[in-house]
């Protein structure tokens, strides 16, 4: 497995395009929150905005709304920090059009991590890679509902891509997968492209920060030229969306399905006091080909069905062959 890195490659793993829910938080419990509570954390939290949002025109627009709102009042009927945590979260995301920036509760561990608390077995078992089968006429199937930050989800991708590869296409079903790990993303593309092909590009507030490559990986040569297609659905996000926009772009997959949610900025937390965590956008991806992304638009399948019938859109298009 390519160990290479560049300076930024621990911020990423630490970062990931994942919508962070601190689920283990005892939210049920309602918290009082005074007036002197609730200016002083609504000051916090648009300090970080302003300090730290991936698009500083952005986070001034939302600063500055922010603090008009407060102003006029429209918070003022806050008395919980359940209350505060759903109105605020809310108001965040639609000021700023990003779905990635909001607030999610300390967890009662009191650790402070971007990376999803996963209760559902799909995205729990065999690091969420659920299906790797041969369909009829020779297709090759491989359905994973997440992203994994982990080294062992590399090697899994890495089996299942490798016992595939003697199929004539490759169908990935990304239909129920969320956020992840930008190096998995790049993981798995570096099985479908050569060695050293330009992805994408990294920006900061501050600028472009650096480019990121395929690499070599112990995997069939067969799956670099292997046709593949995508199923999608609206519920699609982030790093599932960072994959298929990249494959889309180099010209090696098609899309079938629904459009993606339109989430693309990699995103970090900030502990804002001992019972509120803000996720942040800290990063964009931008696309050597399009010199953009997805982020508010979603990416736009090639063949666009209703989720539940991409399967058999996606079968429906292709030639059966026997090998």
């Amino acid at each position: 497995m390519n160990k290479q890195t560049n300076p930024f490659n621990h911020l990423l793993g630490a970062i990931c395009l994942v919508v962070c829910l601190f689920s283990n938080a005892e939210t049920s419990v309602e918290v009082p929150i005074s007036a002197e509570q609730r200016l002083e954390t609504l000051q916090l939290i648009s300090n970080q905005i302003e300090l730290g949002y991936v698009l500083p025109k952005v986070a001034n627009q939302v600063v500055s709304a922010l603090l008009e709102l407060t102003e006029q009042g429209r918070f003022d009927h806050i008395e919980t920090r359940q209350q505060f945590i759903a109105e605020i979260d809310q108001q965040l995301r639609d000021l700023s059009n990003d779905g990635h920036l909001g607030l999610v509760p300390m967890r009662t561990d009191k650790v402070v991590t971007h990376i999803l608390q996963e209760s559902n077995e799909k995205r729990i078992n065999n690091f969420a890679f659920e299906q790797a089968k041969v369909l009829s006429g020779n297709v090759g199937y491989l359905k994973f509902n997440k992203l994994h930050p982990d080294e062992r989800a590399m090697e899994v991708a890495t089996y299942a891509l490798n016992f595939l590869s003697h199929t004539s296409h490759l169908v990935i079903d990304l239909r129920e997968c969320g956020g992840g790990s930008m190096e998995l993303v790049r993981h798995l593309i570096s099985h479908f492209v050569k060695d050293k092909t330009h992805l994408w590009d990294i920006f900061s507030r501050d600028g472009f920060s650096y480019s990121v490559e395929s690499y070599a990986v112990v995997a069939q040569a067969r799956l670099q030229s292997m046709p593949i297609t995508i199923l999608t659905s609206r519920n699609v996000i982030s790093a599932a969306e960072f994959f298929t926009y990249t494959l889309k772009h180099l010209g090696r997959a098609q899309v079938v399905g629904e459009q993606t949610a339109g989430l693309a900025h990699a995103t970090g937390v900030r502990q804002i006091n001992d019972w509120l965590v803000l996720r942040l956008p800290l990063m964009r991806p931008v696309n050597p080909t399009t010199l953009g992304n997805w982020e508010q638009v979603g990416i736009k399948p090639d063949i666009e069905v209703p989720q539940a019938q991409a399967l058999v859109s996606a079968l429906a298009k292709m030639q059966p062959t026997k090998q």
